[in-house]
Protein backbone atom coordinates (compact mmCIF):
# COMPACT_ATOMS: atom_id res chain seq x y z
CA UNK A 1 0.00 0.00 0.00
CA UNK A 2 3.10 2.35 0.91
CA UNK A 3 4.96 1.62 -2.46
CA UNK A 4 1.76 2.59 -4.12
CA UNK A 5 0.78 5.80 -2.67
CA UNK A 6 4.07 6.40 -3.22
CA UNK A 7 4.24 5.94 -6.36
CA UNK A 8 0.93 7.84 -7.22
CA UNK A 9 2.05 10.98 -5.57
CA UNK A 10 5.27 10.84 -7.80
CA UNK A 11 3.40 10.32 -10.66
CA UNK A 12 1.31 13.41 -9.88
CA UNK A 13 4.20 15.12 -9.07
CA UNK A 14 6.07 13.99 -12.40
CA UNK A 15 3.05 15.32 -14.28
CA UNK A 16 3.07 18.83 -12.67
CA UNK A 17 6.57 19.14 -13.74
CA UNK A 18 5.94 18.38 -17.23
CA UNK A 19 3.43 20.66 -17.59
CA UNK A 20 5.62 23.48 -16.09
CA UNK A 21 8.37 22.81 -18.44
CA UNK A 22 5.94 22.79 -21.66
CA UNK A 23 6.89 26.08 -23.74
CA UNK A 24 8.86 27.34 -20.81
CA UNK A 25 11.45 28.86 -23.54
CA UNK A 26 9.27 32.44 -24.12
CA UNK A 27 10.03 33.58 -27.34
CA UNK A 28 9.38 37.57 -26.07
CA UNK A 29 12.57 37.09 -23.57
CA UNK A 30 11.73 38.80 -19.55
CA UNK A 31 9.23 41.22 -19.68
CA UNK A 32 9.40 44.42 -17.15
CA UNK A 33 9.24 42.55 -13.76
CA UNK A 34 11.08 39.79 -15.17
CA UNK A 35 13.61 42.24 -16.03
CA UNK A 36 13.49 43.69 -12.54
CA UNK A 37 13.88 40.79 -11.00
CA UNK A 38 17.38 39.53 -13.02
CA UNK A 39 18.22 43.35 -12.44
CA UNK A 40 18.48 43.49 -8.94
CA UNK A 41 19.65 39.22 -7.89
CA UNK A 42 22.33 39.77 -10.66
CA UNK A 43 23.88 43.57 -9.36
CA UNK A 44 27.21 42.22 -7.38
CA UNK A 45 27.13 42.17 -3.54
CA UNK A 46 29.78 44.94 -3.44
CA UNK A 47 27.93 47.13 -6.58
CA UNK A 48 24.69 48.33 -5.70
CA UNK A 49 22.70 44.96 -4.49
CA UNK A 50 21.43 46.14 -1.30
CA UNK A 51 21.00 49.16 -3.00
CA UNK A 52 19.07 47.68 -5.47
CA UNK A 53 16.79 45.82 -3.48
CA UNK A 54 15.86 48.86 -0.83
CA UNK A 55 14.47 50.33 -4.44
CA UNK A 56 11.79 47.69 -4.70
CA UNK A 57 8.67 47.82 -3.34
CA UNK A 58 8.81 43.95 -2.59
CA UNK A 59 10.79 42.09 0.27
CA UNK A 60 13.85 41.05 -0.31
CA UNK A 61 14.23 37.21 0.15
CA UNK A 62 13.59 36.35 -3.54
CA UNK A 63 16.28 38.66 -4.83
CA UNK A 64 18.97 36.31 -2.52
CA UNK A 65 16.97 32.94 -4.01
CA UNK A 66 17.33 34.54 -7.71
CA UNK A 67 21.05 35.14 -7.22
CA UNK A 68 22.44 31.64 -8.30
CA UNK A 69 20.30 31.97 -11.41
CA UNK A 70 21.19 35.15 -12.47
CA UNK A 71 24.02 34.92 -14.79
CA UNK A 72 22.28 32.00 -16.94
CA UNK A 73 20.32 32.29 -20.36
CA UNK A 74 16.47 32.98 -19.52
CA UNK A 75 15.29 29.36 -19.18
CA UNK A 76 17.47 28.81 -16.57
CA UNK A 77 16.02 31.70 -15.17
CA UNK A 78 12.41 30.11 -15.56
CA UNK A 79 13.33 26.78 -14.28
CA UNK A 80 14.34 28.47 -10.64
CA UNK A 81 10.16 29.18 -10.47
CA UNK A 82 9.46 25.78 -11.72
CA UNK A 83 11.48 24.16 -8.70
CA UNK A 84 9.22 25.89 -5.97
CA UNK A 85 6.14 25.39 -8.21
CA UNK A 86 6.90 21.22 -7.73
CA UNK A 87 8.21 20.97 -4.68
CA UNK A 88 5.12 22.57 -3.51
CA UNK A 89 3.19 19.45 -4.45
CA UNK A 90 4.33 17.16 -2.41
CA UNK A 91 3.68 19.86 0.27
CA UNK A 92 0.12 20.44 -0.56
CA UNK A 93 -0.41 16.58 -0.57
CA UNK A 94 0.83 16.49 3.07
CA UNK A 95 -1.48 19.64 4.01
CA UNK A 96 -4.37 17.66 2.59
CA UNK A 97 -3.39 14.63 4.10
CA UNK A 98 -4.04 16.00 7.49
CA UNK A 99 -7.54 15.86 6.30
CA UNK A 100 -7.73 12.41 4.23
CA UNK A 101 -5.39 10.79 1.73
CA UNK A 102 -7.97 10.97 -0.50
CA UNK A 103 -8.19 14.65 -0.09
CA UNK A 104 -4.40 14.63 0.09
CA UNK A 105 -4.03 13.40 -3.60
CA UNK A 106 -6.66 15.40 -4.90
CA UNK A 107 -5.00 18.12 -3.57
CA UNK A 108 -1.46 17.30 -5.37
CA UNK A 109 -3.57 16.49 -8.12
CA UNK A 110 -4.93 20.07 -8.76
CA UNK A 111 -1.85 21.87 -7.39
CA UNK A 112 -0.11 20.07 -10.51
CA UNK A 113 -2.73 20.99 -13.18
CA UNK A 114 -4.00 24.64 -11.73
CA UNK A 115 -3.45 26.77 -14.76
CA UNK A 116 -2.75 29.38 -12.64
CA UNK A 117 0.22 27.70 -11.15
CA UNK A 118 1.45 26.49 -14.36
CA UNK A 119 1.53 30.45 -15.58
CA UNK A 120 3.70 31.63 -12.20
CA UNK A 121 6.18 28.81 -12.55
CA UNK A 122 7.36 30.11 -15.99
CA UNK A 123 7.82 33.80 -15.02
CA UNK A 124 10.99 35.17 -13.69
CA UNK A 125 8.87 36.32 -10.19
CA UNK A 126 9.04 35.31 -6.66
CA UNK A 127 5.15 33.44 -7.08
CA UNK A 128 6.21 30.18 -6.84
CA UNK A 129 8.57 30.75 -3.53
CA UNK A 130 5.59 32.46 -2.20
CA UNK A 131 2.87 29.74 -3.10
CA UNK A 132 5.54 26.89 -1.78
CA UNK A 133 6.06 29.28 1.74
CA UNK A 134 2.17 29.79 1.93
CA UNK A 135 1.78 26.12 1.30
CA UNK A 136 3.89 25.20 4.18
CA UNK A 137 2.91 27.84 6.49
CA UNK A 138 -0.70 26.14 5.71
CA UNK A 139 0.65 22.65 6.42
CA UNK A 140 1.64 23.98 10.03
CA UNK A 141 -1.16 25.77 10.98
CA UNK A 142 -3.11 22.55 10.66
CA UNK A 143 -0.31 20.78 12.48
CA UNK A 144 -0.22 23.20 15.14
CA UNK A 145 -4.06 23.36 15.40
CA UNK A 146 -3.86 19.48 16.20
CA UNK A 147 -0.98 19.05 18.06
CA UNK A 148 1.44 22.01 19.75
CA UNK A 149 4.61 20.27 19.47
CA UNK A 150 8.15 22.46 19.19
CA UNK A 151 8.36 21.28 16.01
CA UNK A 152 5.30 22.58 14.54
CA UNK A 153 5.54 25.49 16.08
CA UNK A 154 8.99 26.68 14.73
CA UNK A 155 7.32 25.05 11.07
CA UNK A 156 4.90 27.43 11.76
CA UNK A 157 7.55 30.41 12.46
CA UNK A 158 9.93 29.37 9.91
CA UNK A 159 7.38 29.60 7.32
CA UNK A 160 5.74 32.28 8.32
CA UNK A 161 8.87 34.00 8.36
CA UNK A 162 9.69 33.09 4.71
CA UNK A 163 6.22 33.91 3.54
CA UNK A 164 6.61 37.35 4.73
CA UNK A 165 10.20 38.08 3.61
CA UNK A 166 9.13 36.99 -0.01
CA UNK A 167 5.85 39.26 0.17
CA UNK A 168 5.15 42.14 1.96
CA UNK A 169 1.16 41.62 1.72
CA UNK A 170 1.47 37.90 3.30
CA UNK A 171 1.95 40.06 6.64
CA UNK A 172 -2.42 40.21 6.37
CA UNK A 173 -2.59 36.32 5.53
CA UNK A 174 0.05 35.43 8.12
CA UNK A 175 -1.35 37.86 10.71
CA UNK A 176 -4.92 36.34 10.23
CA UNK A 177 -3.23 33.26 10.85
CA UNK A 178 -2.08 34.18 13.75
CA UNK A 179 -5.11 35.38 15.42
CA UNK A 180 -6.87 32.35 14.58
CA UNK A 181 -4.03 29.80 16.04
CA UNK A 182 -4.24 32.05 19.15
CA UNK A 183 -8.26 32.04 19.45
CA UNK A 184 -7.81 28.50 19.38
CA UNK A 185 -4.58 27.57 21.32
CA UNK A 186 -4.28 30.20 23.80
CA UNK A 187 -1.20 28.77 25.41
CA UNK A 188 0.70 29.39 22.02
CA UNK A 189 0.28 33.50 22.44
CA UNK A 190 3.68 34.18 23.48
CA UNK A 191 4.90 32.05 21.22
CA UNK A 192 3.87 33.22 18.15
CA UNK A 193 3.33 36.95 19.14
CA UNK A 194 6.95 37.33 20.12
CA UNK A 195 8.27 36.24 16.11
CA UNK A 196 5.03 38.35 14.79
CA UNK A 197 6.46 41.40 16.71
CA UNK A 198 10.13 40.79 15.10
CA UNK A 199 8.53 40.60 11.26
CA UNK A 200 6.51 43.75 11.94
CA UNK A 201 9.76 45.28 12.58
CA UNK A 202 11.17 43.92 9.47
CA UNK A 203 8.70 45.27 7.23
CA UNK A 204 9.22 48.56 8.53
CA UNK A 205 13.25 48.39 8.45
CA UNK A 206 12.74 47.79 4.86
CA UNK A 207 10.38 50.22 4.73
CA UNK A 208 7.71 48.98 2.08
CA UNK A 209 4.78 48.09 4.61
CA UNK A 210 1.78 48.26 2.94
CA UNK A 211 0.61 51.14 5.24
CA UNK A 212 3.48 53.51 3.47
CA UNK A 213 3.39 51.79 -0.18
CA UNK A 214 3.30 54.53 -2.61
CA UNK A 215 0.55 54.89 -4.67
CA UNK A 216 2.08 56.44 -7.31
CA UNK A 217 3.39 52.66 -8.26
CA UNK A 218 0.23 51.50 -8.25
CA UNK A 219 -1.27 53.95 -11.31
CA UNK A 220 -2.06 52.10 -13.72
CA UNK A 221 -4.63 49.82 -12.06
CA UNK A 222 -8.58 50.64 -10.87
CA UNK A 223 -10.90 48.39 -9.03
CA UNK A 224 -13.89 47.08 -9.71
CA UNK A 225 -15.92 43.97 -8.65
CA UNK A 226 -14.59 42.23 -11.79
CA UNK A 227 -11.46 42.27 -10.20
CA UNK A 228 -13.35 39.74 -7.37
CA UNK A 229 -14.92 37.88 -10.39
CA UNK A 230 -11.26 37.26 -11.95
CA UNK A 231 -9.35 36.27 -8.75
CA UNK A 232 -11.88 33.13 -8.83
CA UNK A 233 -11.89 32.15 -12.20
CA UNK A 234 -8.35 33.62 -12.27
CA UNK A 235 -7.51 30.78 -9.74
CA UNK A 236 -10.05 28.02 -10.55
CA UNK A 237 -9.77 27.94 -14.31
CA UNK A 238 -8.01 27.71 -17.38
CA UNK A 239 -8.11 31.15 -18.41
CA UNK A 240 -6.13 33.81 -16.68
CA UNK A 241 -7.56 37.26 -17.21
CA UNK A 242 -6.83 39.08 -14.33
CA UNK A 243 -2.88 39.76 -14.82
CA UNK A 244 -3.27 43.24 -15.21
CA UNK A 245 -6.05 44.61 -15.23
CA UNK A 246 -9.78 43.02 -15.45
CA UNK A 247 -11.82 43.80 -17.95
CA UNK A 248 -15.20 45.44 -17.45
CA UNK A 249 -17.44 42.23 -17.63
CA UNK A 250 -17.00 38.94 -16.94
CA UNK A 251 -17.66 37.34 -20.73
CA UNK A 252 -15.52 39.52 -22.50
CA UNK A 253 -14.92 36.84 -25.01
CA UNK A 254 -17.73 35.20 -27.31
CA UNK A 255 -15.66 32.51 -27.86
CA UNK A 256 -17.65 28.99 -26.72
CA UNK A 257 -14.81 27.18 -25.79
CA UNK A 258 -13.46 29.97 -23.84
CA UNK A 259 -16.82 30.45 -22.14
CA UNK A 260 -16.95 26.38 -21.32
CA UNK A 261 -13.23 26.70 -19.74
CA UNK A 262 -13.89 29.85 -17.88
CA UNK A 263 -17.46 28.62 -16.07
CA UNK A 264 -17.00 25.56 -15.70
CA UNK A 265 -13.99 24.62 -13.43
CA UNK A 266 -14.88 27.93 -11.68
CA UNK A 267 -17.85 26.88 -10.72
CA UNK A 268 -16.88 23.25 -9.60
CA UNK A 269 -14.04 25.04 -7.67
CA UNK A 270 -16.17 27.33 -6.03
CA UNK A 271 -19.23 24.47 -5.05
CA UNK A 272 -16.03 23.17 -3.43
CA UNK A 273 -14.87 25.54 -1.51
CA UNK A 274 -18.24 26.19 0.19
CA UNK A 275 -18.86 23.08 0.77
CA UNK A 276 -15.32 22.35 1.95
CA UNK A 277 -15.53 25.68 4.25
CA UNK A 278 -18.30 24.09 6.17
CA UNK A 279 -15.63 21.39 7.90
CA UNK A 280 -12.67 24.26 8.06
CA UNK A 281 -14.42 27.32 8.84
CA UNK A 282 -11.04 28.69 9.73
CA UNK A 283 -9.19 28.48 6.71
CA UNK A 284 -12.73 30.06 5.10
CA UNK A 285 -12.95 32.77 7.12
CA UNK A 286 -8.76 33.45 7.29
CA UNK A 287 -8.67 33.88 3.67
CA UNK A 288 -12.11 35.78 3.15
CA UNK A 289 -10.79 38.41 5.68
CA UNK A 290 -7.45 38.50 3.85
CA UNK A 291 -9.27 39.40 0.44
CA UNK A 292 -11.26 41.95 2.43
CA UNK A 293 -8.31 43.74 3.64
CA UNK A 294 -6.59 43.91 0.27
CA UNK A 295 -9.69 45.15 -1.42
CA UNK A 296 -9.80 47.60 1.36
CA UNK A 297 -6.22 48.45 0.39
CA UNK A 298 -7.17 48.43 -3.49
CA UNK A 299 -9.98 50.94 -2.81
CA UNK A 300 -7.21 53.21 -1.28
CA UNK A 301 -5.31 52.94 -3.78
CA UNK A 302 -2.34 51.24 -2.38
CA UNK A 303 -2.40 48.03 -4.20
CA UNK A 304 -3.54 47.14 -7.51
CA UNK A 305 -6.08 44.22 -6.78
CA UNK A 306 -4.40 41.37 -8.89
CA UNK A 307 -4.89 37.95 -8.12
CA UNK A 308 -0.97 36.63 -7.68
CA UNK A 309 -1.01 39.38 -5.03
CA UNK A 310 -3.43 37.45 -3.69
CA UNK A 311 -1.55 33.44 -4.04
CA UNK A 312 -1.31 33.36 -0.44
CA UNK A 313 -4.23 32.10 0.13
CA UNK A 314 -4.65 29.74 -2.80
CA UNK A 315 -3.26 26.65 -0.06
CA UNK A 316 -6.24 26.75 1.38
CA UNK A 317 -8.19 27.13 -1.27
CA UNK A 318 -7.10 23.98 -2.74
CA UNK A 319 -7.49 22.66 -0.16
CA UNK A 320 -11.33 23.35 0.88
CA UNK A 321 -11.94 22.38 -2.76
CA UNK A 322 -10.23 19.15 -2.01
CA UNK A 323 -11.98 18.80 1.38
CA UNK A 324 -15.48 19.83 -0.65
CA UNK A 325 -15.23 17.26 -3.11
CA UNK A 326 -13.33 14.31 -1.32
CA UNK A 327 -16.60 12.36 -1.63
CA UNK A 328 -17.27 13.97 -5.30
CA UNK A 329 -14.45 12.46 -7.24
CA UNK A 330 -16.02 12.82 -10.19
CA UNK A 331 -16.51 16.36 -9.97
CA UNK A 332 -12.26 16.71 -9.20
CA UNK A 333 -12.10 14.54 -12.06
CA UNK A 334 -13.62 16.93 -14.14
CA UNK A 335 -12.47 20.25 -12.68
CA UNK A 336 -9.28 18.06 -13.16
CA UNK A 337 -9.48 17.53 -17.14
CA UNK A 338 -10.50 20.91 -18.33
CA UNK A 339 -6.82 21.72 -17.04
CA UNK A 340 -5.64 18.81 -18.71
CA UNK A 341 -7.75 19.70 -21.52
CA UNK A 342 -6.79 23.56 -21.98
CA UNK A 343 -2.99 22.70 -22.48
CA UNK A 344 -3.84 21.66 -26.33
CA UNK A 345 -6.18 25.06 -26.78
CA UNK A 346 -5.12 28.10 -27.76
CA UNK A 347 -6.33 29.63 -24.60
CA UNK A 348 -3.47 27.26 -22.17
CA UNK A 349 -1.20 29.84 -19.92
CA UNK A 350 1.54 28.59 -20.91
CA UNK A 351 1.07 29.43 -24.67
CA UNK A 352 -0.09 33.35 -23.39
CA UNK A 353 2.55 35.77 -24.89
CA UNK A 354 4.20 38.02 -22.85
CA UNK A 355 3.40 41.46 -25.63
CA UNK A 356 5.76 43.70 -23.74
CA UNK A 357 8.66 41.28 -23.80
CA UNK A 358 12.37 42.86 -24.03
CA UNK A 359 13.30 40.04 -26.63
CA UNK A 360 10.65 41.54 -29.07
CA UNK A 361 11.83 45.20 -29.31
CA UNK A 362 15.48 43.99 -29.00
CA UNK A 363 14.99 41.36 -32.64
CA UNK A 364 13.52 44.88 -34.08
CA UNK A 365 16.99 46.62 -33.66
CA UNK A 366 19.10 43.93 -34.69
CA UNK A 367 17.16 44.05 -38.06
CA UNK A 368 16.80 47.71 -38.38
CA UNK A 369 20.54 48.27 -36.90
CA UNK A 370 20.55 52.34 -36.31
CA UNK A 371 23.38 54.63 -35.65
CA UNK A 372 21.41 55.52 -32.46
CA UNK A 373 18.23 54.40 -30.65
CA UNK A 374 15.47 56.83 -28.71
CA UNK A 375 13.93 54.94 -25.70
CA UNK A 376 10.32 56.09 -24.38
CA UNK A 377 9.50 54.96 -21.05
CA UNK A 378 11.81 52.82 -20.12
CA UNK A 379 15.96 52.90 -19.92
CA UNK A 380 18.30 51.42 -22.32
CA UNK A 381 19.78 49.10 -19.65
CA UNK A 382 17.18 46.48 -20.13
CA UNK A 383 17.09 45.55 -23.58
CA UNK A 384 21.23 45.09 -23.47
CA UNK A 385 20.61 41.65 -22.60
CA UNK A 386 18.85 41.28 -26.30
CA UNK A 387 20.92 43.36 -28.52
CA UNK A 388 23.61 42.42 -30.59
CA UNK A 389 25.65 45.54 -30.24
CA UNK A 390 25.32 48.57 -27.77
CA UNK A 391 24.31 51.18 -29.97
CA UNK A 392 24.19 54.50 -28.33
CA UNK A 393 21.33 55.45 -26.48
CA UNK A 394 18.90 58.43 -25.39
CA UNK A 395 15.73 57.63 -23.51
CA UNK A 396 12.79 59.34 -22.24
CA UNK A 397 11.72 57.34 -19.14
CA UNK A 398 8.71 57.77 -16.40
CA UNK A 399 12.27 59.31 -14.23
CA UNK A 400 12.95 62.10 -16.16
CA UNK A 401 9.77 62.42 -18.34
CA UNK A 402 9.02 66.26 -16.61
CA UNK A 403 12.33 67.51 -18.51
CA UNK A 404 10.53 66.66 -21.73
CA UNK A 405 7.29 67.32 -21.55
CA UNK A 406 6.82 70.87 -22.89
CA UNK A 407 9.11 69.87 -25.92
CA UNK A 408 9.83 65.93 -26.14
CA UNK A 409 11.48 66.47 -29.70
CA UNK A 410 14.67 68.55 -27.93
CA UNK A 411 16.45 65.09 -26.84
CA UNK A 412 16.71 64.80 -31.06
CA UNK A 413 18.63 68.21 -30.85
CA UNK A 414 22.11 66.81 -31.25
CA UNK A 415 21.43 64.31 -33.93
CA UNK A 416 23.74 64.92 -37.12
CA UNK A 417 22.32 64.94 -40.46
CA UNK A 418 22.91 62.04 -42.18
CA UNK A 419 22.55 59.34 -38.85
CA UNK A 420 19.88 57.48 -38.40
CA UNK A 421 17.54 56.82 -35.75
CA UNK A 422 15.26 54.19 -34.04
CA UNK A 423 12.96 55.62 -31.96
CA UNK A 424 11.28 53.35 -29.48
CA UNK A 425 7.41 53.66 -28.47
CA UNK A 426 5.65 51.04 -25.96
CA UNK A 427 2.14 50.84 -27.42
CA UNK A 428 0.37 49.90 -23.81
CA UNK A 429 1.64 53.24 -22.59
CA UNK A 430 1.09 55.59 -25.60
CA UNK A 431 -1.91 54.46 -27.02
CA UNK A 432 -4.29 57.77 -26.13
CA UNK A 433 -4.86 59.34 -29.81
CA UNK A 434 -3.88 62.56 -30.46
CA UNK A 435 -6.93 64.21 -30.70
CA UNK A 436 -7.74 62.87 -27.02
CA UNK A 437 -5.17 63.86 -25.45
CA UNK A 438 -6.87 67.36 -24.42
CA UNK A 439 -9.67 65.67 -23.27
CA UNK A 440 -7.50 63.17 -21.36
CA UNK A 441 -8.27 64.49 -17.92
CA UNK A 442 -11.79 64.58 -18.32
CA UNK A 443 -11.64 61.02 -19.11
CA UNK A 444 -9.90 59.95 -16.12
CA UNK A 445 -6.68 58.77 -18.25
CA UNK A 446 -3.67 58.34 -15.65
CA UNK A 447 -0.54 60.47 -16.30
CA UNK A 448 1.76 58.52 -17.43
CA UNK A 449 -0.59 57.66 -20.48
CA UNK A 450 -1.15 60.77 -21.34
CA UNK A 451 2.47 61.77 -20.96
CA UNK A 452 3.75 59.44 -23.40
CA UNK A 453 1.22 59.35 -25.74
CA UNK A 454 1.90 63.17 -26.01
CA UNK A 455 5.41 62.79 -26.30
CA UNK A 456 4.76 60.12 -28.77
CA UNK A 457 3.05 62.32 -30.82
CA UNK A 458 5.38 65.57 -30.63
CA UNK A 459 8.47 63.14 -31.61
CA UNK A 460 6.12 61.46 -34.68
CA UNK A 461 5.66 65.21 -35.95
CA UNK A 462 9.50 65.76 -35.95
CA UNK A 463 10.85 63.00 -37.75
CA UNK A 464 8.01 63.97 -40.21
CA UNK A 465 9.50 67.55 -40.40
CA UNK A 466 13.00 66.16 -40.31
CA UNK A 467 13.59 63.05 -41.22
CA UNK A 468 13.19 60.64 -44.33
CA UNK A 469 13.75 56.84 -45.30
CA UNK A 470 10.96 55.59 -42.75
CA UNK A 471 11.48 52.33 -41.79
CA UNK A 472 8.34 51.20 -39.00
CA UNK A 473 8.29 47.78 -37.23
CA UNK A 474 6.11 46.30 -34.99
CA UNK A 475 6.25 43.13 -32.39
CA UNK A 476 4.24 42.57 -29.50
CA UNK A 477 3.33 45.90 -27.94
CA UNK A 478 6.19 47.38 -29.54
CA UNK A 479 6.37 50.04 -32.04
CA UNK A 480 10.02 51.29 -33.91
CA UNK A 481 10.26 53.94 -36.13
CA UNK A 482 13.89 54.56 -38.13
CA UNK A 483 14.64 56.99 -40.14
CA UNK A 484 17.18 59.53 -41.38
CA UNK A 485 17.74 63.20 -40.31
CA UNK A 486 18.08 65.19 -43.35
CA UNK A 487 17.56 68.67 -41.54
Amino acid sequence: MIKRINWLLICIIVLGCILRLINIDKPEGLWNDEYVSWFVASTPFGKGFWQAILKQCHMPLYYFYLKPFSNYNDIILRLSSVLPSVLAIPVIYLTGKEHSKRTGFIAASITAVLSFLVYYAQEVRFYSLLFLFASLLLLFTLKLLKDTTRFNTAGYIISGTLLVLTHVLGFIYLFFNTVYIIYKKKNLSAKILIPATILGVIIVFFGINILTMSPASQWWGKFSYTNILFLFSDFLSPILTNNINAPTVFFYSKNLLFIILITIPTLIGLYGIFTGAKKQKGLAVISLFTLLVMSILALGGKIVFITKYSIEILPAIILLISIGLEKKTIWAGIFIFFHLFSVFTPFYTAKLSRPEGNKLLGDIINIVKPDKILYTYYEPDRFLRYIDNNYPALYISKINRFEYINKPSAILDNMKKGERISVVFLDSVSFVPENLIQKSEKMNIPEMFITFSKIKWDLIKTLNNDYKDFDIQKNGYWTVITATKVK
